[in-house]
């Protein structure tokens, strides 16, 4: 599964603007609960949250901290429990 930002969080950012990951709260093979706080992003110079969309297992994180991603990227990937 997918982990990306909501949607609705770019409707603020001009069209082809980035997000920037400001910090990861778990690491690879880190078991998650649903609606967990997996990281913070900017976004405008908006803070916004990025939770676990159910339980599993972190997989991989793809977007490193202080690294950009764009609308729809994958930040990381999650293997549901």
């Amino acid at each position: 599964m997918d982990i990306v930002l909501d949607p609705l969080r770019w409707e603020s950012l001009e069209a082809g603007g980035d997000g920037c990951v400001r910090e990861w709260l778990v690491s690879d093979n880190a078991h998650v609960v649903t609606g967990q706080l997996l990281a913070r992003a900017v976004l405008a110079h908006e803070t916004v949250d990025v939770v676990a969309p159910r339980a599993g297992c972190v997989e991989e994180i793809l977007v490193t901290a202080g690294e950009a991603f764009g609308r729809g990227q994958v930040l990381a990937r999650l293997v549901p429990f």
